[in-house]
């Protein structure tokens, strides 16, 4: 996994707590004008507040399965979008 893939699963770490009153789904958003995907932790708490996670471009196929597995293991709901 690069320095990417890493700062993506250690941003989703910091972020991601199990605390009362609040849920989280992770939204992947697939930009096709920079070739890019995009991480995103949504966090809701009667508000919804997204934080970036990072990117993974295209062309890291590889690179996005492996950081998309590995955010998987945490039974999180998942959403895509794509524009």
């Amino acid at each position: 996994m690069t320095d990417n893939g890493k700062c993506i699963i250690e941003a989703f770490n910091h972020l991601y707590k199990n605390k009362p009153r609040h849920s989280y789904s992770l939204l992947v958003v697939k930009d096709r004008f920079n070739d890019t995907y995009n991480f995103y932790l949504e966090e809701f708490d009667g508000a919804t507040y997204n934080h970036g996670l990072g990117v993974v471009a295209f062309e890291q196929l590889e690179e996005y399965k492996s950081v998309l597995r590995k955010l998987l293991d945490n039974d999180i709901k998942v959403e895509y979008r794509q524009f």
